[in-house]
């Protein structure tokens, strides 16, 4: 945990920062063009500058050490600026995640500082056009390469899709097949044989990168085996789900509250019939206070969950994770959705950014898990 102030210094930076580089108009713009601002997110990546991936490093790398709560609510607070920006700063904390977890001494303070000190953008390699989120069907495999009876490393073949930072990224942890099961590796951008398709062309978070990658035997050393052991890589993924998931729960809290900040507002000004709608019940009790209180609930959950974890609760809290993604995305998209309606006719153009929100929420409750794998964990 970092101390109170240093985290309220760090969210009110990110708020001055996004005030002045990501305005509605540009926002609008980046959306329309489809395109990631690289320079912005290096910007909030680089430690010389905002440096909001420190937060996720250990202190002992040159990081911050920053804890649950302290990522949930940097990543409610980069939500409610642009969720696929958001997108690309988390790829890093999530891609790094296999590091964190199952790395050896020498992998962590190689990989971690650096991005510490470089604000080296990871991505997450896990998703497969075939196996979507289903990890133990992924067909991505690595032969081991040997001299003189020894492992000295391994060709890596396979496709993964819908990689957030998938084009921009410096360096990739990738699942892959081993002998001995499923296993993460550590590839860099430039590898021989490593390719990306151009940007997916998708519904929303349109600020985010997203790129399907292509292995036709990328050779890596066997240090870039992450962990030095074959076959950990489920148990890896497994252990920071509680925690991922939660992340992007704190997602759908930003983007449904950047919402209900514009319907609100609205709401005092617009007069229907001779009075605001802030005062006619037929439209606060539907359009607003539900969705308020559905929020405010996921966000207790959250918070609940971030304390347990903080204060070294055992086990990985999947089960908790999935219950905040679960409330809190689904209450955002709802948010949303309701947000559109709130505003009429403004509300269903660019301008008014709430169709822009709706279109960014949604994603929330499909990646790190759709809604409906969280309700099987959940079971």
């Amino acid at each position: 945990m970092i101390a109170a102030k240093t985290l309220k210094l760090s969210l009110k930076s990110l708020k001055d920062f996004a005030k002045k580089r990501l305005p509605d108009e540009v926002l609008r713009e980046l959306d329309e063009r489809d395109e990631c601002p690289l320079e912005i997110v290096h910007h909030m990546c680089s430690p010389d500058k905002l440096g909001i991936t420190l937060l996720f490093i250990p202190e002992e790398f040159g990081g911050m050490g920053g804890g649950t709560f302290d990522v949930y609510c940097v990543c409610e607070e980069m939500a409610r600026i642009d969720l696929g920006v958001a997108t690309a700063v988390l790829a890093t904390f999530l891609g790094s995640d296999p590091i964190t977890v199952g790395a050896t001494p020498e992998q962590k303070k190689i990989w971690l500082t650096r991005i510490a000190e470089e604000g080296l953008l990871f991505a997450y390699g896990a998703t497969e056009p075939e196996a979507g989120s289903d990890l133990g069907s992924l067909r991505t495999t690595a032969d081991p390469v040997t001299e003189n009876g020894r492992v000295v490393g391994y060709k890596i073949n396979g496709n993964k899709q819908w990689i957030s930072n998938g084009g921009i990224a410096g360096a990739y942890t990738v699942l892959a097949n081993t002998p001995g099961g499923p296993s993460w590796f550590i590839v860099e951008q430039g590898a021989k044989g490593f390719t990306h398709d151009k940007p997916e062309d998708k519904h929303g978070i349109r600020l985010s990168n997203t790129a399907a990658l292509a292995f036709s035997d990328v050779y890596v050393d066997s240090d870039r085996l992450v962990g030095g052991v074959e076959g950990q890589g489920l148990n890896q993924a497994q252990a920071v789900f509680g925690y991922t998931r939660l992340m992007v729960a704190a997602f759908g809290l930003g983007a449904g509250w950047a919402a209900l900040d514009r319907a609100i507002p609205y709401s005092t000004k617009r007069i229907q019939a001779g009075a605001p709608l802030s005062e006619k019940q037929g439209y606060t009790h539907k359009l607003i206070v539900p969705h308020v209180v559905r929020l405010e609930a996921a966000r207790a959950y959250i918070e609940e969950t971030a304390e347990r974890i903080d204060a070294g609760a055992e086990g990985s809290l999947n089960t908790e994770g999935a219950i905040a993604k679960y409330m809190a995305t689904e209450a955002g998209n709802a948010a949303a959705e309701a947000s559109i309606q709130a505003l009429g006719g403004y509300g269903y153009t660019h301008e008014y950014m709430v169709e822009k929100i709706s279109r960014d929420v949604r994603i929330t409750t499909i990646y790190e898990g759709t809604s409906e794998i969280m309700e099987m964990t959940i079971s």
